[in-house]
């Protein structure tokens, strides 16, 4: 069924754009539009309704989820409550980044398309209705292409901060990716500086001792969190941390301690980087770069998430055209290596005021 519906996908693309409204939530949501910098639709808008669609289908099949996989967005169905829950656990993480960010990087704000910089919506029904927004982030460096940040807070029982930041393609450096989620069974952690390549060289690069110690360091606290798929084995180091804790104490002390400490680390690789100027070492950098993007696109835990909060369609415009967009910034020829793409928004590190 499910080869069958993706077949269907390919088949109905060309009228996608037709019926793709028809997926969205109605009730309860909000767009804010601040001083984002407004982007047109791409090239890859029929592609992402398609990619609408089958997250529409996603979203009425529960699977059990690995790092690395889809998400149907069931969670959201769990009524559980977290006894004495923290309702806004990440809120320190992010402000701990922004200081680390502002102290250690020359920061110049990055585009983030209008509709985007937060959006609201209101979850369930009844006595467990409650307000759900996400709040975006980004900024850019002459090395980074785009450090972003995606914070969702849903109540104690849904709270999620993504954070990653990627460098430009003339620099070889691995992307940093630090994703925190809690939902009613616990909490899931995935932190690690995600390489580009799988070379012995490369990993005594960026994956030496003082890195393998770091991350020694905070798996004696955080344990190993279980298996996940074969095929994203390629994007993960030798010092991935995963880890699932079930108290929110262990999260405010030993995952905040791992947060900051790899974002140190990422950044004191940043400082020391050289850009590369080999042909054929670019082109190996930008081939690993998109295929990359386009694995994590198409594999987003949050696709689920997002799609039954916010609607199928914001989803892929929001996951193709922010947080994964490399591919839509070249098309349109947005993007040039090395270059920083002109912005007027303000930096912002802070919630957008509501109203």
């Amino acid at each position: 069924p499910r080869m069958l519906r993706c077949f269907t996908i390919v088949a109905v693309l060309s009228a996608a754009h037709a019926f793709a409204p028809a997926f969205n939530t109605a009730g309860g949501i909000a767009t804010l539009n601040r001083r984002a910098c407004p982007l047109r639709s791409g090239p890859g808008v029929r592609l992402r309704k398609g990619f609408a669609l089958l997250a529409a289908a996603d979203a009425e099949t529960d699977t059990t989820r690995a790092v690395g996989e889809r998400d149907s967005g069931r969670h959201l169905d769990d009524t559980r409550e977290r006894s004495d829950a923290v309702s806004d656990i990440y809120s320190p993480f992010w402000q701990a980044a922004a200081e680390i960010l502002q102290k250690r990087l020359d920061l110049t704000p990055y585009p983030i398309p209008a509709g985007y910089v937060r959006k609201e919506a209101v979850m369930g029904k009844g006595k467990r209705e409650s307000n759900c927004y996400t709040q975006s982030y980004a900024f850019q460096t002459p090395k980074l292409r785009q450090i972003r940040a995606a914070h969702v807070n849903g109540g104690a029982n849904l709270q999620v901060l993504n954070f990653v930041i990627f460098p430009h393609m003339n620099y070889d450096l691995p992307f940093l990716g630090l994703d925190l989620v809690t939902l009613p069974g616990g909490h899931l952690i995935a932190i690690d500086m995600q390489p580009l390549f799988q070379s012995e060289e490369y990993k005594a690069k960026y994956s030496g001792k003082q890195v393998l110690d770091m991350h020694a360091k905070h798996a004696e606290n955080l344990p190993w969190g279980g298996d996940f798929p074969e095929e994203a084995k390629q994007y993960f180091s030798p010092a991935f941390l995963w880890t699932r804790p079930q108290d929110d104490k262990e999260v405010e002390t030993h995952v905040f301690d791992a947060f900051k400490d790899y974002l140190n680390q990422y950044l004191d690789f940043v400082e020391a980087a050289e850009p590369e100027t080999d042909p054929s070492r670019l082109k190996e950098i930008k081939d690993r770069q998109i295929a990359y993007l386009q694995y994590r696109a198409e594999k987003d835990p949050a696709r689920g998430m997002f799609s039954r909060i916010y609607g199928p369609e914001w989803t892929e415009e929001y996951i193709h055209g922010f947080l994964f967009d490399l591919e839509e910034k070249m098309e349109k020829g947005e993007y040039k290596v090395g270059e920083v793409i002109p912005c007027d928004a303000e930096l912002n590190f802070k919630p957008t005021p509501v109203g």
